[in-house]
């Protein structure tokens, strides 16, 4: 059975099959240790040139997936070893679908000094630079997410405008060493001031959904900082909650801001 690609979503062939290969890791469809079909093989399953196999093997030999072993064919690694993203991080990998189902347009990519809350946040020195990613997705004319990031700069070294038009941020990062541990997450609603106005092709004080995240690795080490913006007409946020989720309360808390205070 032959499972076709998608020639006319906008991304390459090859991290097309790479992110599908990676997921059928991920789904146990290939175990740890087990051999993944070979060149010819995945060609004809998913009906690519040997060279797209070969590109989209490789990327996953560079992230840690998986390793070739002369003579014996490619390898899955065991989970201690491949470039897992540590704990489930649900709207992480939503963003990461969602950068395989839009167009992005890069805004911005440079190196600057970020506001004080965000120099805060990421643990930075006093007037040290990160780097700042300011992007839109949409499908079609159609603007869904407005989102600016900004990265601890060590971590920003593969970051380029060409790389951003095909593949996700955090999918990025992940991909060229990364390993999240930690997501602090704020979800709010905000009226829309006339620049993020401006991008999501909405009225200005239009209600919008904001994001904010602070992605870290062990030991609590912030990466990025990241802001997205959605219009409630076009966005909405959904959560699937397990039983023992509910038991242990891991789902997050409301804070109130009553004046300048927080109660929790």
């Amino acid at each position: 059975m032959t499972m076709r690609l998608n020639r006319d979503q906008g991304d390459l062939l090859h991290k097309q099959l790479f992110l599908a290969l990676r997921e059928q890791i991920s789904r146990g469809v290939y175990p740890q240790g087990s051999a993944i079909p070979s060149e010819d093989q995945l060609g004809r399953l998913f009906g690519v040139s040997r060279i797209t196999v070969r590109r989209a093997v490789t990327e996953l030999v560079d992230a840690g997936w998986v390793e070739k072993r002369s003579g014996r064919g490619t390898f899955v690694l065991a989970r201690s070893d491949a470039a897992d993203a540590g704990p489930p991080l649900s709207l992480v990998e939503s963003f990461m679908r969602r950068s395989r189902q839009t167009q992005a347009r890069v805004l911005e990519l440079s190196r600057r000094i970020p506001p004080p809350a965000i120099a805060n946040a990421l643990q930075l020195a006093s007037q040290e630079a990160a780097v700042f990613v300011s992007r839109l997705r949409s499908i079609g004319q159609v603007p869904l997410l407005a989102m600016d990031a900004w990265i601890v700069a060590e971590q920003a070294v593969h970051i380029t405008v060409e790389r951003l038009r095909h593949q996700g941020l955090s999918e990025t990062l992940l991909a060229h060493g990364a390993r999240f541990t930690q997501v602090s997450q704020s979800i709010d609603a905000v009226a829309a001031e006339p620049h993020v106005a401006s991008l999501l092709q909405v009225g200005i004080g239009s209600p919008l959904l904001r994001i904010e995240r602070l992605m870290r690795e062990a030991p609590a080490k912030p990466v990025m900082h990241m802001t997205a913006y959605l219009s409630s007409k076009r966005s909405t946020i959904q959560a699937e909650l397990t039983a023992d989720t509910l038991e242990a309360q891991e789902y997050g808390q409301l804070v109130h801001r009553v004046g300048r205070s927080k109660i929790r």
